[in-house]
């Protein structure tokens, strides 16, 4: 088994050093080692490490093999088309949110606190986003029609990747298996509609398919999770049928809005970059720097699979020991905020060969760009290990600012800098919004949080 194999090793590499083990690195060490006991402990626990594997499991997969696929698709089209396609990509991303309601957190509380009302949660839920999800769709075609009047490709690729945004509504089957904590089903689910999707988009490249016919994968790679959810539902009902009731209805969208808003804030400043360097730059550039963010992005799992798993020990440590609690928060900043900067190092490291390698010659501008990226990593991690202070401490309006805060931020930076410095200045702009989000607003708004992050970054004692 690797959990126990990881255990004795952790064990034998704390029972080594004769020499004494400087006082950041102890107490590092006995956070690790109070989470390999929070972890094994008990049946409820176990479960709760092994449905946290599994995410775990599908998040690499997934961001391993779109690397590596969306790597040759972009060779296969290039800087260009591969530029028009995220173009697309990133403008229906902006209305996920939207079509999602945000209020993932709210059903399944709802569905723990009343088990026996689940069926009309789930139905009220699924109405409600698959009408959104239409309503959504009809808008940003709309949207990609006005601002691109004259590309009447451009628009066609938009109404078929918008489809998504209706397909989506079946996600709520997943919040179903959160709350019974059988999330592997959903990865069974998800995993193999994603590998179907990508073994088409190989074939589409061996074929040499047109732009078209990728976005329709995209629609087609949603259509098949929702068939996957729905088999996998039937496998684990809930004991009545579903129903959509109104009152519930105008509940739920009452209480999910301010969620919806921070995942629109959250929307833009991740994806408003891509829609800016189209609009200013031009397809090609939106190319390059489309090539640059996976390759940056794809280290972002692992905070955030690491928050997921350590959410329930950070919220026993609030519970138990308010002292304790801090010193544990602080160790996670250090360590996340240094995970961070690793991954950008060794980014830097590889870049050259990574962008040559995977995505070929023509997009070697990538590179620089890249490097500039990966330096905001270093404030994401930092942010997710954040996000578990704001949880614990109630305090969601800080991060609602700072997602607004750093959407404005990434706007104005990409104003000012990208007629300058091209894609490279998008890449600074990014960096500048992390930053924001992840540690400016606590200087205003949660000082206390502030100092911590200053503790773990500058290795002060806790």
């Amino acid at each position: 088994m690797p959990g126990r194999a990881g255990s004795h090793v952790l064990g034998w590499l704390m029972a080594v050093p004769s020499k004494p083990t400087p006082e950041p690195l102890r107490q590092l060490f006995a956070l690790i080692d109070k989470l390999r006991h929070a972890t094994t402990g008990s049946a409820g626990r176990r479960a709760v490490t092994a449905n946290s594997g599994w995410l775990l499991f599908d998040k690499l997969t997934r961001s391993l093999l779109g690397l590596l696929v969306g790597a040759w698709v972009a060779r296969h089209l290039g800087p260009t088309q591969f530029g028009l396609l995220a173009y697309v990509l990133a403008f229906i991303a902006l209305f996920q949110a939207i079509a999602n309601l945000g209020a993932d957190a709210i059903i399944v509380r709802d569905i723990a606190q009343h088990p026996d009302s689940a069926p009309e949660i789930l139905g009220t839920a699924l109405g409600l986003r698959a009408g959104f999800g239409v309503l959504c769709w009809a808008v940003a075609v709309g949207c990609v029609a006005a601002l691109n009047a004259d590309a009447p490709r451009t628009i066609l690729m938009a109404a078929i990747v918008g489809s998504v945004l209706v397909f989506q509504a079946s996600d709520t089957v997943d919040l179903w298996f959160q709350s019974q904590s059988r999330s592997r089903l959903t990865v069974f689910a998800k995993l193999s509609a994603y590998l179907l999707s990508n073994g088409i988009k190989v074939g589409l490249i061996l074929c040499d398919a047109p732009l078209e016919a990728f976005a329709a994968v995209t629609a087609f790679d949603a259509l098949a999770c929702t068939a996957g959810l729905f088999m996998a539902y039937r496998r684990m009902r809930t004991p009545q049928r579903w129903r959509f009731v109104l009152p519930r209805a105008t509940r739920l969208a009452g209480e999910a809005w301010p969620f919806m808003l921070s995942g629109v804030s959250i929307m833009v400043y991740a994806r408003i970059d891509q829609i800016m360097i189209k609009e200013i730059l031009g397809d090609h550039s939106l190319g390059i720097y489309a090539a640059a963010l996976p390759l940056s992005q794809f280290w972002q799992v692992i905070p955030l699979t690491l928050a997921t798993s350590l959410a329930p020990f950070i919220a026993r440590r609030k519970i138990a020991d308010e002292r304790d609690y801090q010193r544990s928060l602080v160790l996670v900043f250090r360590a996340f905020f240094y995970m961070g900067v690793g991954c950008a190092a060794f980014t830097w490291l590889v870049s050259g060969i990574l962008v040559i390698h995977l995505f070929g010659p023509a997009f070697a501008e990538a590179t620089h760009t890249l490097n500039v990226h990966a330096i905001s990593n270093v404030f994401c991690f930092l942010g997710v290990a954040h996000g578990l202070w704001l949880v614990n401490e109630r305090r969601f309006a800080v991060r609602l600012y700072g997602t607004l805060l750093a959407g404005l931020t990434t706007i104005a930076m990409n104003m000012l800098l990208l007629p300058r410095l091209g894609t490279v200045g998008a890449a600074y702009a990014a960096i500048a919004a992390q930053f924001v989000a992840a540690v400016l607003i606590n200087l205003f708004l949660d000082p206390r949080s502030f100092r911590m992050q200053c503790d773990a970054i500058f290795f002060r004692k806790v």
